[in-house]
């Protein structure tokens, strides 16, 4: 062993990750693979230094390492990490690395692409909660996962119930309705209800269960009702050829339905809407069409497309929205980005465009991406806006 790589191995524990590349670069080719193999000993990846650092490292035999992930335009670019060469024969180790200055609260699900594979990072023991896709999660410092979603001991909490709901429309098709009920529901009335589209997926994954019930026990809500309503043909009904029969299904059959079986309160100040992404666009398109209905609506990470500004301004040129509706809408800073769709830049505009028509608009920008992770840490938030006494 050489002497720079001795005193290397002795300050290893004490360098910041620009000063280990150094070190690393300046170590003859052959023994490099000890240092890196001993720099990351007892380390996890990816590597945070002071507060905003973020450096996605891969250490093994491979050709090509890439990161993609919310950092990379919402999974819509992957990125090539750069490499060492940690010994002089074929077949020898890489350090592969790629550092990134991210806001302290970031929270950032990611993948590499390891020869074209994709995989966790090895490093990390940290994946997203359960949701459609598993993914390693880097987290910042400042970031705090809210306890409202874990399912918590010694409270009370509500039951599930299922409903078949047949639209008269054939081009409707039949499914399967999941209804939350709070606890102590036989002798409650005039309960909210908030209605949420991609109905199944928001059960399991935003764990709506969980958070409504720890509200409910922390008195932060009412008890409420939530009706979640899973898609058919998701893109048709939500952004496409059928979204005018979806909402006048929704709206003229499915919440009366849901009125008399369930103990609701009539009054759309009582009932919300709200989805994600193409969920999301369905629900500020049927607040605005439909505001008899819907008085509260949230759209996070919302597909903003020329149905929802067309209805905007239809809405205009008849009456304007009612001074009681309440727009809630957030985007991460790290959406999805492309050629069609920049997620932040097009929710920022049209919810400025709504204040400017005098609606109540609640507007978030947070530091994540788009994913059910992101979306379930604002959930508790707002249903305090929609229903909070």
């Amino acid at each position: 062993m050489t002497y720079a790589l001795l005193l290397a191995l002795l300050l290893q524990g004490q360098q910041l990750f620009p000063d280990f590349l150094k070190s690393l670069e300046r170590t003859p080719v052959r023994d490099r693979a000890t240092l890196a193999a001993t720099f990351l000993a007892g380390r996890r990846t990816p590597l945070v230094e002071q507060d905003s650092l973020l450096h996605f490292v891969w250490f093994g035999r491979a050709d090509s390492v890439f990161v993609n992930g919310s950092l990379q335009k919402g999974w819509r670019s992957a990125e090539r990490l750069h490499a060492i060469p940690c010994g002089d024969t074929a077949g020898s180790p890489r350090f592969f690395y790629r550092s990134y200055t991210v806001p302290p609260d970031s929270r950032l699900e990611y993948k590499f692409v390891v020869d074209g594979v994709y995989q966790l990072d090895p490093g990390n023991r940290r994946v997203t909660p359960p949701g459609d896709f598993q993914n390693s999660e880097a987290v910042m410092p400042g970031f705090h996962m809210s306890a409202l979603s874990a399912l918590r001991e010694g409270i009370k909490r509500g039951t599930v119930d299922t409903l078949k709901f047949a639209s008269r429309d054939p081009k409707i098709k039949p499914r399967s309705v999941t209804v939350y009920l709070p606890p102590g529901y036989g002798s409650l009335s005039n309960l909210p209800v908030v209605y949420v589209h991609d109905g199944e997926s928001a059960f399991r994954y935003a764990a709506f269960a969980n958070i409504i019930d720890n509200l409910i026990a922390d008195n932060q809500l009412p008890p409420i009702i939530g009706v979640f309503v899973p898609p058919v043909d998701r893109e048709r009904e939500y952004i496409g050829l059928t979204t005018p029969e979806y909402i006048a299904a929704f709206c003229d059959e499915l919440v009366p339905l849901i009125d008399s079986i369930y103990r609701t309160s009539p009054t759309p100040e009582h009932r919300g809407v709200m989805g994600i992404s193409s969920g999301g666009h369905i629900a500020l398109v049927m607040a605005v069409v439909r505001p008899d209905r819907f008085r509260r609506v949230a759209g996070q990470s919302s597909t903003i497309s020329p149905i929802l500004r067309s209805a905007l301004a239809v809405r205009r040129q008849s009456s304007p929205l009612p001074p009681t509706m309440k727009v809630w809408i957030d985007c991460g800073l790290y959406d999805i980005k492309n050629d069609e769709y920049d997620f932040l830049a097009q929710n920022r505009e049209f919810s400025e465009e709504l204040a400017r028509d005098g609606v109540a608009v609640n507007y978030r920008e947070v530091h994540d991406g788009h994913d059910w992770a992101s979306w379930r840490e604002r959930t508790p938030e707002i249903l305090r806006f929609f229903f909070s006494r």
